[in-house]
């Protein structure tokens, strides 16, 4: 650190203030300039000074004294956690505005703003254009050193402006490397799947910080409810950034990919035969007993041996830990128990109260019991601490195997190998009742969290469910055939792990019975098996090693479906005139209505026999439409909430949907070139025609059809009579696509010739040929003004033209593949283009360049988008979700003035306008910071320099 860090952090020591100054305490709580002067001087030799991040630091001059000084002054791991957390203190600014300074020998008890600290300001950020590089760079280390794993996660890892700041201030490869350094000291659910998050997004944030808020809400929205309050903190965090930023950024609304870290977070090879394992509360480490009868404690982010327990002469057959993490507690063939103390790693106790082999233990949940059972059918009770045997208890008629407590310690259970379980209450170990269902000896038996389910394991591979409270049958969990080794249950109490001499694991819906799936990471036969507390991890071993899995979204009781194979995927979509509501259609049949404006489902209203073909919705949500494989048409009455109509008169699939203008009549058309029109009320058909319709448009006013075959040639013809105004032609390739003007007076089309022609709509007469692509258009659309047509290509190129002249007015180029959807918003300002791969930008129409994108992370096959250009929703390829996305900060401000701030973000990295907003300081920059908070009077006060930071 430097020096005027290191006077910053000694001026927080209450200790020094307190020995230093026996009388009277200083006006100013400073470390005094002239002690560190002295004290400077008398270590010169042993100091010497670096430059280092960006600033000139102390250091000891040579690396034997630094191994001196920590050898005598960090000798303890709890000495070096303080120094790490009094240095995050600093950089958190804990103690600027109060640190309480309290001895009651003295009559000292300094609080408030009375003890406030007069030290430099570490905020995130100096201005609108500095971070703190110090803080970025310092803080994470400091806090993860500090073994405080929450605050590491509220401050750094978890904390939008921090991970945000990180990666536009440096890189999202400085952060992924911090985060690697943190991985490997600490396991935490929190921290791996931001980590995954993060790397799964890299190539999307390291161009584009910006779209770091989109990428967490999108991700985590649909899982931040498995997971602790840090990352629901951290989404939230990001909704309000995008809330807050000036420039315009894009909000999905709906999540249809969610981040699952890697399921194998690290292996601990073992050479001497894991049997048995217990983790500590907190998953860092793991206690596993080997078949050399010892215990061995591993760090197991590290994978570092910590220390090894060797007491027992016998196989070890349980290992537990207290629940108060003071004691580990063994038992073994040798037929005793040792307890180890923790804090000090030595042997407390042994007791000697067996004549057979131990089989079995638990420990009480209130940390004063041990009870375990024998080979000599015996169950015994004793004091934890004293090993005083409270009872003995042989009632059993072979080998007791398993021994459980309920959650109140109230109910105990045993199972044997005589084929029965017993109940029994724990205070005075009266029998309750005996279960005699099983039909096999028992190997292992654990009870549910709840206390509702006992689940044994038996001679004969079975895996039976009992009631803990009736003792009844209530099922068996069929899909493995080895022998069982090992079970676990998950503290939601709803998986079962089974784990097998075959080498696999078997994970069972123990209430359903359903087989969720077979781990197969192994290759020797699975010893000991234990789900941790948080239901996070699955630590299994195996003879060889000990694996430990992030289990925490991917077991959840019911099976992973592939989102990519679903028969669930939407087919079809269409948004309301004032976008705030989506009609989506799926390949299952089922149509379904959703807000727009929260993203939430609404309500499901229709089911067909076969996949949606098409949806559609009223003016002013009246009601909705579908069509279908299934040839119907069904009319959904919005506000009664039923169906009243079914067009039956089609007799292939739905091709096409349409709402005419009064709102009263459909259009609709299907695979064998049938057109109908019909009363939407009543289903009456009113008229029916034969042409070829693979490619259908319907003018605004609803008074022209164009129609085609999907070739070269359209077909303008009055809806009213039938009459065919026109014949137009694309003489060099097929017609792709095509657009009405807002007052139904021109129709453009884009072709594969690589032209637009603009179309006189009553005459039919060519009006004007748009000429600039080289490839294929794909996409137009034209402003509601009337003024501007937009146009996209094969190859990725977006034109905006001037419909007046046909002029180039912007080349908007950004995209790599096909643009698939091109549209402009109704005041004209702002032009939205989507390609095929799945990049969606909004451009200024004025300047041309970009000033939000956002990617889908999926082949879009449909995108729609409200008038306003503010509410989006898009098909993605074989996918069962709707992508829902909004636009915000963009209403209310000029689009010119939108493009020209985000290039001010990107452009010049010297004077980059920061994508944070910097809070306010505790303390002025234009505030003395030794002004006196004790002392008020005019005569006490002095003028002292402000300290900066630069």
């Amino acid at each position: 650190i430097s020096e005027i860090e290191l006077l910053d952090i000694l001026s927080c020591n209450n200790e020094f203030f307190l020995e230093y100054y026996s009388k009277d305490l200083p006006k100013y709580l400073r470390f005094p300039p002239s002690l560190w002067i002295a004290i400077k001087y008398m270590l010169g030799p042993l100091l010497t000074e670096r430059y280092f991040d960006l600033k000139v630091v102390i250091c000891w001059s040579h690396s034997f004294i630094r191994r001196h000084m920590k050898q005598k002054y960090l000798k303890r791991v709890e000495d070096i956690r303080i120094a790490h957390r009094d240095i995050a203190n600093y950089f958190l600014e804990a103690f600027i505005e109060s640190k309480p300074l309290i001895d009651m020998n003295r009559n000292v008890q300094i609080r408030g703003d009375n003890g406030r600290r007069f030290i430099l300001q570490q905020p995130l950020l100096y201005s609108e254009v500095a971070y703190n590089y110090r803080r970025l760079s310092e803080l994470w280390y400091q806090l993860m050193h500090s073994g405080d794993i929450d605050r590491l996660k509220e401050y750094t890892l978890c904390c939008f402006e921090y991970l945000l700041s990180k990666i536009h201030g440096l890189s999202i490869e400085q952060l992924l490397w911090e985060f690697d350094i943190i991985c490997s000291n600490i396991l935490d659910a929190d921290i791996l799947l931001v980590q995954a998050t993060l790397k799964t997004i890299t190539n999307i944030i390291s161009s584009n910080p910006m779209l770091l808020a989109g990428e967490i809400i999108l991700r985590l929205k649909n899982i931040k409810s498995r997971y602790n309050e840090h990352i629901e903190s951290l989404y939230v965090q990001a909704h309000e950034w995008c809330e807050s930023c000036n420039t315009p950024v894009f909000v999905p609304l709906s999540s249809w990919i969610s981040t699952i870290p890697p399921m194998t977070i690290t292996i601990l090879p073992c050479n001497d035969c894991v049997y048995k394992i217990t983790p500590t509360t907190f998953n860092q480490h793991v206690f596993c007993a080997t078949r050399q009868n010892e215990i061995a404690m591993y760090h197991i982010p590290s994978k570092k041996l910590v220390k090894k327990f060797t007491s027992h002469a016998g196989l070890i057959t349980s290992i537990k830990l207290t629940y108060n993490s003071k004691y580990l507690v063994s038992a073994s063939l040798d037929r005793t128990i040792k307890l180890f103390n923790l804090n000090s790693g030595d042997l407390e106790n042994t007791y000697n109260i067996h004549q057979d082999d131990i089989l079995c233990m638990t420990v009480s949940h209130n940390n004063e019991h041990i009870v375990t059972g024998s080979r000599d059918r015996l169950i015994i009770v004793l004091r934890l601490e004293t090993g005083e045997i409270e009872h003995s208890i042989e009632q059993h008629t072979d080998a007791v195997t398993g021994i459980a407590l309920t959650q109140d310690d109230s109910i105990l259970i045993s199972g044997s190998r005589d084929q029965t379980i017993k109940r029994w209450t724990f205070r005075g170990m009266q029998l309750l009742d005996i279960i005699d269902t099983i039909g096999s000896p028992i190997k292992h038996m654990i009870i549910s969290a709840d206390d509702t389910f006992i689940i044994i394991a038996c001679d004969d591979t079975s895996v039976q469910v009992k009631s803990l409270v009736t003792g009844s049958d209530i099922h068996r969990l069929e899909g493995h055939t080895s022998e069982v080794t090992s079970l676990s249950i998950s503290q939601d109490s709803i998986c079962c792990y089974v784990g097998c001499v075959n080498t696999y694991v078997y994970v069972y819906n123990f209430r359903s019975r359903l087989l969720l799936r077979t781990l197969t990471h192994h290759d020797s036969p699975v010893t000991d098996l234990y789900v941790s507390a948080d239901d996070c991890f699955l630590f299994s071993a195996a003879e060889n090693a000990i694996h430990v899995l992030n289990v925490k979204q991917q077991f959840n009781g019911f099976p992973n479906d592939d989102p990519l194979s679903t028969q669930n995927a939407i087919t079809s979509l269409s948004i309301s005139r004032e976008g705030d509501v989506a009609i989506a259609g799926c390949a299952a049949g089922i149509v379904r209505l959703y807000n727009l404006i929260d993203g939430e489902l609404t309500e499901q209203i229709v089911e067909h026999r076969a996949p949606v073909t098409q949806v559609a919705l009223s003016h002013s949500y009246l009601f909705s439409l579908s069509g279908s494989k299934d040839t119907t048409v069904k009319v959904y009455d919005n506000e009664m909430g039923e169906i009243v109509t079914e067009f039956t008169e089609h007799s292939a699939s739905i091709s096409h949907l349409r709402i005419l203008e009064d709102n009263r009549k459909i259009l609709s058309s299907d695979e064998q070139n049938y057109i109908k029109t019909w009363w939407a009320n009543t289903g009456e058909l009113i008229d029916s025609y034969n042409v070829p319709c693979k490619m259908l448009g319907v003018s605004p006013d609803g008074k022209y059809v164009v129609s085609g075959n999907a070739d070269n040639i359209l077909k303008i013809w009055s809806l009213d009579d039938a009459r065919v105004v026109r014949s137009i032609d694309h003489t060099e390739g097929k017609i792709t696509c095509i657009a009405f003007r807002s007052d139904s007076q021109y129709l453009i089309t884009g072709g594969e010739d690589c032209s637009c022609k603009l179309w006189e709509l009553s005459s039919g007469k060519l009006t004007q040929v748009l000429v600039e692509h080289e490839q294929s258009i794909t996409a137009v659309a034209i402003s509601e003004d009337g003024k501007h047509v937009l146009t996209g290509d094969k190859d990725g190129q977006a034109i905006l033209w001037s419909f007046v002249d046909g002029a180039v007015v912007h080349k908007l180029l950004r995209h790599k593949t096909a643009i698939v959807f091109v549209s402009l918003t109704t005041d004209g300002n702002i032009a939205i283009t989507a390609s095929q791969d799945g990049l969606l930008s909004v451009w200024s129409t004025i300047t041309g360049t970009y000033i939000a994108t956002f990617y889908f992370n999926h082949t879009v096959v449909k995108l729609n988008v409200s008038q306003s250009g503010i509410r989006f929703a898009a098909i993605l390829q074989n996918t069962p979700c709707v992508a829902m996305l909004s636009l915000f900060n963009i209403s209310s401000i000029d689009a010119g003035k939108m493009a020209q701030r985000h290039s001010q973000m990107f452009s010049d990295t010297s004077n980059t306008i920061l994508p944070i907003k910097p809070k306010p300081l505790l303390y002025p920059k234009d505030a003395s910071m030794l002004t006196d908070s004790r002392h008020n009077s005019k005569t006490d006060q002095i003028v002292v320099e402000p300290i900066l930071v630069s």
